[in-house]
C-alpha cells in the first residue's frame, strides 16, 4: 500500500474532511473580501455596479469551476494510466472531486443569490415594476432570471436524499447546468460596454467545456459524473503488487 498512499489523491481521499473545510474558507473569501470593501466604505465611485459585478462574476467563476469537475476527474485518470501510477487510474479513486463539486454547486447557487438580491434591494429597490420593465427591455436581465430560476432545482436536490428519491431523474435534471453556464455567460457579455474584453475567457472556458460534454457524448464516455463505487483494499494490494 506504500505507493497507494505517496499519491496525493490518497492522500486527499483520507483526510476529506480537512480538504472540505479547505474548500469551503476558500469559497467564503470572495463574500469575506466584499464585505470588507464595503464595511470600510472601499467599493469605489460607484459601489453599487463593484457589488452587482464582483457578485455576479464570482457566480459565474464558481459555476465554471463546478462544471469543470467532470472534466478534472476524466483527466486525472487517463494522466494516471500514461504515466503509471498506482492509484488514481480508476473514477472510483477520485470520488472526493465529486464529492467537492456538491459544495462548489451550493456556492454558485449562494453568490448568484446574493447577486440577485443586491440588484432587487438596492438598483431596483424592490419595485417589482421596475424589475418587469428591465427584463423587457433588457435582453441581459431575462437571461439572468433564467439561469437563476434553472439554477434553484439544482441546489434543492444537492443532497443525497434527492440523489436517491430521483434515481437517474437526477441526472437528468442536473443537466441544467449548461444552459445555466450559457445564460450566465451571455448575461455577462452583454452588459459589457463595446470594446470590453474581460468576458472572453468565461466564454473560451464555456466552450470548452461544453466541447467535453459533447466528445463525451459522441464517445459515449462512460464517466457519468456521479461517485463510483469503490474498490476493496485487497484488489488494490494485488493490483499494485502487478503493477
Amino acid at each position: 500500500m506504500g505507493a497507494l498512499r505517496n499519491h496525493y489523491s490518497y492522500w486527499i481521499k483520507q483526510h476529506y474532511d480537512l480538504v472540505w473545510r479547505c474548500c469551503f474558507i476558500a469559497c467564503c473569501l470572495p463574500a469575506l473580501w466584499l464585505l470588507g470593501e464595503w464595511s470600510t466604505g472601499n467599493l469605489g465611485i460607484n459601489p453599487l455596479n463593484r457589488l452587482l459585478h464582483f457578485s455576479g462574476t464570482t457566480a459565474l467563476v464558481q459555476m465554471l469551476v463546478t462544471l469543470s469537475v467532470t472534466p478534472s476527474r476524466w483527466l486525472a485518470v487517463r494522466l494516471s494510466i500514461v504515466t503509471h501510477q498506482a492509484y488514481g487510474k480508476r473514477l472510483s479513486d477520485w470520488n472526493w472531486l465529486i464529492k467537492l463539486r456538491r459544495q462548489l454547486g451550493l456556492f454558485a447557487f449562494f453568490y448568484a443569490l446574493l447577486h440577485l438580491v443586491i440588484y432587487l434591494a438596492l438598483d431596483v429597490t424592490w419595485d417589482m415594476r421596475a424589475v418587469w420593465d428591465d427584463i423587457q427591455d433588457r435582453l441581459f436581465i431575462l437571461l439572468g432570471f433564467i439561469a437563476f430560476v434553472l439554477l434553484v432545482p439544482l441546489a434543492l436536490t444537492a443532497n443525497n436524499v434527492s440523489i436517491r428519491w430521483l434515481g437517474s431523474n437526477w441526472r437528468i435534471l442536473h443537466r441544467l447546468s449548461y444552459p445555466i453556464v450559457i445564460c450566465d455567460v451571455a448575461h455577462y457579455c452583454l452588459q459589457m460596454k463595446a470594446g470590453q474584453t474581460s468576458a472572453w475567457p468565461f466564454a473560451l472556458a464555456t466552450a470548452v467545456l461544453l466541447a467535453y460534454r459533447l466528445a463525451a457524448w459522441l464517445s459515449q464516455e462512460k464517466d457519468s459524473g456521479i461517485e463510483v463505487e469503490e474498490r476493496g483494499v485487497e484488489e488494490r494490494e494485488v493490483e499494485e503488487r502487478r503493477g
